[in-house]
């Protein structure tokens, strides 16, 4: 008897681990396709989206589009009711991906941050060593010269540090862009012989975000978006600032 159950875990554990590994796969070759090329990483929301129902979505013609393609389409596969589990990507091998953190996304909105945090560095620095600051900074901060004779309450009536502060928040959305999106994935749903998957993806910038449920095709290993459903765009509206604004804050 304990042999049985010392051979059923270990089956178990290697269909986890074999699950896992198929979701890897395919998450990683959807990231590589929506994630822009010259990003170096892109930022993940660690809990993975729900998984909409795609009822409906299809079209008639789509299904024998697929049918063509694929004489043993699995339409049950698409018609199925989703099993809404959330996974924490933390436990997953994603390459290229950094998980949002408090740390950065410190208004706990699963959007990048509307603001950024200004670390003060003497006008007169080195520019090797400005350089090195501005290569190794923390996401979402600002690199700013200052004056020492500029007091609290000259920093903010100041012109030209003004003008310098609106040129450094543009540049660092422009060499980061990284910084500018973050990516929701849902928890794949696989057909059952393995050869389509069902995946929503999502993704959210400050002052907007757009995304889609997306039918892909494993071809020889290689997963293919076969079309998109469910397409959604969000738009972040403020009471008292246009959120594409940039602003300078007072602080205490």
């Amino acid at each position: 008897m304990k042999q049985k159950l010392f051979l059923i875990s270990i089956f178990l554990t290697m269909n986890l681990f074999g699950q896992k590994r198929d979701i890897e796969n395919l998450i990683n070759q959807v990231a590589k396709g929506e994630v822009p090329e010259n990003f170096e990483y892109y930022f993940l929301v660690p809990k993975s989206l729900e998984q909409e129902k795609i009822e409906n979505s299809l079209k008639n013609y789509q299904i024998r589009e697929l049918r063509k393609v694929d004489k043993d389409f699995p339409e049950k596969f698409i018609n199925a009711q989703p099993i809404n589990e959330t996974v924490n990507w933390k436990n997953y091998n994603l390459s290229g991906s950094r998980l949002v953190s408090d740390k950065y996304n410190y208004n706990h909105i699963l959007s990048p941050p509307q603001t950024k945090k200004i670390k003060f560095i003497k006008y007169n620095i080195a520019q090797k060593k400005y350089d090195s600051l501005i290569e190794n900074k923390e996401p979402y901060t600002l690199i700013l010269k200052k004056k020492w004779f500029w007091n609290k309450n000259r920093i903010w009536k100041n012109k030209k540090l003004y003008a310098e502060f609106i040129e450094s928040w543009k540049m660092d959305d422009k060499y980061n862009p990284e910084e500018t999106v973050y990516y929701h994935f849902s928890k794949p749903i696989f057909s059952e012989n393995k050869k389509y998957a069902i995946v929503s993806l999502f993704k959210k910038r400050r002052c907007n975000g757009n995304g889609f449920t997306g039918l892909y095709r494993n071809d020889n290993g290689i997963w293919n978006k076969v079309m998109e459903f469910n397409q959604v765009e969000s738009k972040t509206v403020s009471t008292h600032i246009i959120c594409e604004e940039i602003r300078m804050v007072d602080y205490e």
